[in-house]
């Protein structure tokens, strides 16, 4: 049987799993615990097993194969490419039998088995009529002693079988023959007087026959006819090492030596030989119409041998089959068959004709696909990796999603991530950060080490010429620690980086997490260690922690530092946290525990096995619980058939069956939260109760208690099926009195309904308020009393407990398209500010005051329970115009005075009796803005007309920007014509008017 591509062969012994699944005394069930989170993954069959022995004739193609790495052989027939029937058992008792070998000729298949499952040679042969559905059995007397009557099955010959029995001559020399069984006939010897025969190729007519001549143990290769008995021989070749190639057609029979095909006619053998030069030199096998060969090529970057086939009379020319194969064969109807596994299509029997693949319909059968072998189980981050499968020529990496919902844990369909082009992947060592990190190869290549990520290489393979002496220790993703065959003569670890391909020798025990490696250091003289972290990328080196025992192998995941011994001899190992030197002591004495984030697994035995167990660091819960019991092995040499997630709360195995099972080993997790700072029991029908929700991805039962101070106030408890947790609160005790206004403190314990686990408890404040929150706004009435400028200072203030916050808005009077005075909509300066004062005008305002305008100031208030009060009353403050505004119209003498303590810089002064300021004033009241001086003067105030008022600027000190008059011009706003006029003073030195702003209030 043709070997496949060197590239695929299967490879040696996988190397030892990764330290994190090390190995444990193999138990034969795995049974999840009664509370469990679990989903399963059926039996894969992405795998296509390996099928050989394939034999054709006509429309007919048989084969031999196994389904799985666990199960015996099985016969398959297809006919014209139809869907493969499998023979399945063939024996008529019920024992399990094993599929040696089968065949077709002449419309007739055999399938010869033993019922040793071990595979002892065949004791029967089934045969098979395909025409009319008949089937004859023919035993084979097979004795292991090989005494007298031992008979070996050789090789279909039609309706018949050629069978070697041993015998003793008369000298008593032990001798073999090889003769033809039919059915209902007495055997017929076509051969004897020798030590041993290999049937090279055979059909009705006759057979091809390696002999081991006696005496002495000479080599013929003869060719025999089944219906005379007539033999010639066609080679004698040295050793029982075949020639280059043969030939056996329904036609001919032949030896190939180079390019030199020596053939003989099958009807007429004894007419002699003759020669036929063939078109390539090398060919191994000949049909009717094709010749093939292996041919040694370095395209792949490799030594490689693959299959090359062509036209047998050279009209077509050599060409690469592609993909791999596992046998090939000439069947009796001249036809040239070939297992192919190509990564493009499914793997098939294909027919050859003129040395290319036909694709004439029912020349190809595909091969079904069976259960996938495990080759390993890796989990990162929620993500569980298999590969599979080692009857493959190619392996494969799956990748399926895992989640915990409410219903249940749940699993994505596995999706192909990679498709391995350099062999069979060994084992999924580890996975981490999104990346795997698998070991491949073949016997006649290096292992390599390599890390991929979304299918991709990532990095420069580590290469070991032997790793069966190699151990991975521990895998982040971008680098990788091993043990390796000098790890026991200098205690270290090799320290790999994928993406530089440095390497460093660091402590062994050591541990990767978060970029770094943790080593242990011992501390001088004294009798304590240090736990030293190295950052990988700068170099800097810290003390993790300090511990006063002999610390064994480390592992780490974030501020978690897990001893897996601590002191010598231990079967205990210890748990603590980044910086601490105490922590809690760990069970080892079953198997080394694991540490993942949150989660820390260990290990109990029983007599049913060795269980997995599951303690969450997150939560309140401190028990271990058990997931599974670990399954055994398929084989010593086989990856473990379990796995746990360091990075998620997730562990899976796989039965005997090829399930794969997940279990979730975590506690319920909050995805969502909304939980309100107060609230206000006071029956206005807004925030009467506080109503805080959480949903968590697990069905939970929870309880949440309110305390003020050490004082519990309030419990209250309940069930959430579907994971939404919502609790309310009425703002009353247990009892049913009012609580008091006031910040009280909530804790939230949840329990996962399924597996009891706690989740951490979740704690906060809620301020319960009553009142309605409210404050006040103040405001100078004109600008100008604060300032010389358009900028008016507003301040605020609570007027009830528990104010956090304010919102403050204004609001001002216009003059529309038509002249009409309105006032605007509430706009909004400051929200939620936790100011008391601002400046309207100044850097933040909204808009730049305008003089003449009139703008109005608000207040609301918010607290500290979430209520929002109403917006306070109006405060208004008016921008009066300047002595400079084009509104205002002087008669007499005036004159214009700088003054930088006046409104906007300027004053209007006179001192002539008579002189007047006119002007226009729309609104409701009207205030005047003058100096006051000791040389003050007086003015009389005229509205339309009438003296309302006069008003004398005397001061013994000079006051600048005083509200020198005010007067109520009515209740709406309309228009009045007003006149101020300089009268003559008290005195001769107290005569002069000095006005400096006018303000209209709207």
């Amino acid at each position: 049987m043709p070997s496949h591509r060197c590239r695929f062969l299967v490879a040696p012994a996988a190397i030892t799993a990764l330290a994190l699944a090390q190995a444990v005394t193999p138990v034969t069930a795995a049974a999840a615990a009664p509370t469990d989170v679990s989903a399963t993954l059926a039996a894969r069959t992405t795998s296509v097993p390996a099928a050989d022995e394939i034999s054709g004739s006509g429309n007919v193609v048989v084969w031999r194969q196994k389904t799985s790495a666990d199960t015996l052989a099985h016969g398959w027939l297809a006919v014209s490419g139809g869907t493969p029937r499998d023979l399945g058992r063939l024996a008529d008792t019920g024992e399990t039998v094993n599929v040696d070998a089968v065949s077709v000729q002449d419309g007739v298949v055999a399938v010869a088995t033993s019922a040793n499952p071990n595979g002892d040679l065949a004791d029967h042969v089934t045969l098979r009529h395909l025409d009319s559905g008949e089937q004859d059995t023919l035993p084979v007397a097979y004795d292991s002693s090989g005494a007298a009557g031992d008979e070996r099955y050789r090789a279909q010959a039609g309706n018949g079988i050629l069978v070697q029995q041993s015998y003793y001559d008369d000298s008593s020399a032990y001798r073999v023959r090889l003769l033809l069984r039919t059915p209902g006939n007495e055997d017929r010897t076509l051969l004897s007087d020798d030590e041993q025969y290999e049937v090279l190729a055979s059909d009705v007519h006759g057979a091809l026959v390696l002999r081991r001549t006696a005496p002495g143990w000479g080599h013929k290769i003869v060719y025999i006819d089944c219906a005379t008995g007539a033999s010639v021989t066609v080679a004698e070749p040295a050793t029982d090492e075949l020639p280059q190639g043969l030939e056996f057609t329904p036609s001919h029979v032949g030896v190939i030596d180079g390019a030199t095909l020596t053939e003989w006619q099958r009807s007429a053998p004894g007419d002699g030989s003759s020669t036929v030069t063939l078109p390539v030199s090398g060919a191994h096998w000949i049909s009717d119409d094709t010749l093939a060969w292996y041919q040694f090529s370095v395209d792949d970057g490799g030594g490689v041998s693959e299959l090359f086939a062509m036209a047998r009379d050279g009209s077509t020319p050599a060409k690469d089959l592609g993909g791999t194969f596992t046998d090939l064969a000439v069947g009796d109807d001249g036809k040239m068959r070939v297992t192919l596994y190509r990564p493009d299509v499914d793997a098939a029997i294909q027919t050859l004709t003129d040395g290319r693949v036909s694709t004439t319909t029912g020349d190809a059968t595909t091969i079904p696909a069976g259960p996938a072998r495990l080759d390993a189980l890796a989990l990162s981050d929620g993500a569980l990796y298999t590969a599979d499968d080692s009857s493959r020529r190619q392996g494969v990496l799956l990748r399926s999603g895992l989640s915990a919902t409410p219903a249940g844990a749940s699993t994505s369909t596995p999706a192909r991530v990679l498709n391995y082009s350099a062999g069979l992947v060994h084992q999924t060592l580890a996975a981490a950060g999104g990346r795997v990190l698998v070991e491949q190869g073949t016997p006649y290549e290096p292992g390599h080490f390599q890390v991929y990520e979304d299918g991709k290489l990532v990095g420069t393979p580590l290469n070991y010429y032997d790793v069966s002496k190699v151990h991975v220790v521990d895998f982040d993703g971008e680098h990788v620690l091993v043990s390796d065959k000098t790890t026991a003569a200098d205690g270290t670890l090799l320290l790999y980086t994928f993406a530089s391909g440095h390497m460093e020798r660091v402590p062994s025990g050591s541990a990767l997490d978060g970029g770094a490696v943790y080593s242990s250091v011992r501390n001088g003289t004294t009798s304590s260690w240090w736990i030293r972290r190295t950052d990988l990328t700068t170099g800097t080196v810290t003390t993790a922690a300090t511990v006063s025992c002999l610390p064994g192998d480390l592992q780490v995941r974030g501020s978690r530092i897990l001893l897996t011994t601590c002191g010598a001899a231990s079967t205990t190992g210890l748990l603590l946290k980044a910086g601490n030197s105490t922590g809690t002591t760990v069970d080892a004495s079953v198997h080394t525990p694991i540490l993942g984030k949150d989660v820390l697994y260990t290990f109990t035995k029983s007599s049913a096995g060795v269980t997995l167990n599951a303690q969450t660091l997150g939560g309140t819960a401190t028990a271990a619980q058990p997931l599974f019991a670990l399954p055994q092995k398929a084989d010593s040499a086989a990856a473990e058939r379990w796995a746990v997630d360091r990075d998620a709360p997730w562990a899976a195995w796989m039965d005997d069956a090829g399930v794969t099972h997940v279990t979730w080993a975590g506690v319920p997790t909050a995805v969502s939260s909304a939980t309100p700072t107060g609230f206000s029991p006071n029956g206005d029908g807004s925030a009467d109760t506080w109503t805080p929700t959480w949903t968590y991805n697990r069905p939970v039962s929870w309880t949440l208690t309110l305390k003020s101070g050490t004082t519990q106030v309030r419990s209250i408890s309940g069930t959430a099926s579907v994971g939404t947790v919502e609790p309310v609160w009425n703002g009353t005790t247990q009892t049913g009195t009012a609580a008091t206004d006031g910040a009280y403190t909530w804790i939230l314990t949840v329990r996962d309904t399924v597996t009891g686990r706690a989740a951490a408890d979740v704690t906060g404040k809620v301020t319960l308020r009553r009142p309605v929150p409210a404050a006040s706004v103040t405001a100078p009435t004109v600008a100008s009393s604060a300032a010389t400028s358009a900028a008016v200072p507003v301040a605020w203030a609570a007027k009830t407990t528990g104010v956090k916050s304010y919102d403050v808005g204004w609001r001002a009077a216009t003059r529309d398209s038509a002249g009409v005075w309105k006032l605007g909509p509430l706009q909004t300066w400051r929200t939620g500010t936790t100011a008391t004062s601002a400046v309207f005008g100044k850097a933040g305002s909204p808009v730049q005051p305008v003089p003449g305008l009139t703008y109005r100031f608000y207040v609301r208030a918010h607290d500290d329970a979430s209520q929002t009060g109403p917006w306070s009353k109006a405060v208004t403050t008016g921008i009066p115009l300047d002595d400079r505004a084009t509104a205002l119209h002087y008669t007499g003498t005036w004159k214009s005075v700088a003054a930088s303590s006046a409104w906007s810089g300027t004053e209007r002064t006179s001192a002539t009796k008579g002189a007047y300021v006119s002007f226009s004033a729309d609104g409701t009241q009207l205030r005047i803005v003058a100096t006051r001086k000791p040389s003050g003067g007086r003015f009389a105030v005229l509205v339309d007309g009438k003296t309302v008022g006069t008003v004398n600027t005397y001061a013994a000190t000079t006051a600048y920007r005083q509200v020198v008059f005010t007067y109520t011009l009515g209740t709406t706003i309309t228009t009045h014509k007003v006149q101020l006029r300089v009268l003559s003073g008290s005195t001769p030195g107290r005569s002069t008017v000095i006005l400096d702003a006018i303000m209209v209030t709207r």
